[in-house]
């Protein structure tokens, strides 16, 4: 637990107990590739306090043609006895790329075949060169199928200003904003941090993931310190982050 005489407190000594983005379902992305690694990243972030894990492997049918939400279940259940092992409870959800003809994946036969967090929440990017140009007329359309999508990292996005009035509008939109933790960090420029740091201290964010990629991550994890100044903001999408998890039906 943090004290209030203090000017920042690290990251991992905060009640960090559900992250609901990472990559550590191995063999499916550009995440984890063996299954004694995900084992390992499991075990690590147990030993630092994490009880629940989303795991969200990407959906792109260009970079990842393979991952269909069929294979990606399957994985995850092959893969489950091992990794349950590690003391942290697992759910399988994804990562949707908003690609130009995402919303042919969203209608038809094909509106309920997806990789989805608890409650109809679903997780989904951008590239971080340029703005998808579906992207509000895409969340406009998920939210009318009843789902709940959460934008994730737009702190790295690098179209996005630090006055925050593009983020801002997708916030509008009936969007929340998910931070990468490792932002806070520096580990993706001053940038990305500055905006990051900004967008907390506006309240942007409703929720906080790892996006882990690799064990060095964790590394990386364990030296973010968070400023007095964001404590509170940081606990409450700690919060938000039990609230999904436990929210699942």
């Amino acid at each position: 637990m943090w004290r209030p005489f203090r000017t920042s407190v690290r990251f991992v000594e905060m009640d960090f107990m559900t992250d609901i983005h990472s990559h550590i379902l191995s063999g499916v992305d550009d995440g984890f590739q063996s299954e004694d690694r995900s084992f390992r990243a499991l075990e690590l972030l147990h030993g630092l306090g994490l009880r629940h894990a989303l795991l969200t492997p990407h959906i792109y049918p260009e970079l990842y043609p393979e991952n269909s939400p069929r294979f990606i279940r399957d994985r995850f259940t092959a893969l489950y006895p091992t990794l349950q092992g590690a003391g942290v409870s697992c759910r399988i959800a994804g990562e949707y790329m908003v690609y130009q003809g995402i919303e042919n994946e969203f209608s038809g036969e094909n509106v309920r075949n997806h990789l989805l967090m608890p409650d109809g929440h679903i997780l989904i990017e951008m590239s971080y060169a340029f703005e998808s140009p579906n992207i509000k007329s895409f969340v406009f359309q998920l939210n009318a199928l009843g789902y709940h999508p959460i934008l994730a990292h737009p702190e790295r996005y690098n179209y996005y200003s630090k006055k925050l009035l593009e983020i801002s509008s997708i916030a509008d939109i009936d969007t929340k904003l998910q931070l990468n933790i490792l932002s806070l960090g520096g580990f993706y420029g001053h940038i990305a941090r500055e905006k990051a740091e900004a967008m907390l201290e506006k309240g942007l964010y409703s929720y906080l993931g790892t996006d882990l990629h690799t064990l060095s991550q964790i590394e990386q994890l364990k030296s973010v310190m968070i400023d007095r100044k964001h404590v509170r903001e940081i606990e409450r999408l700690l919060q938000n982050n039990d609230i999904l998890w436990n929210s699942a039906r």
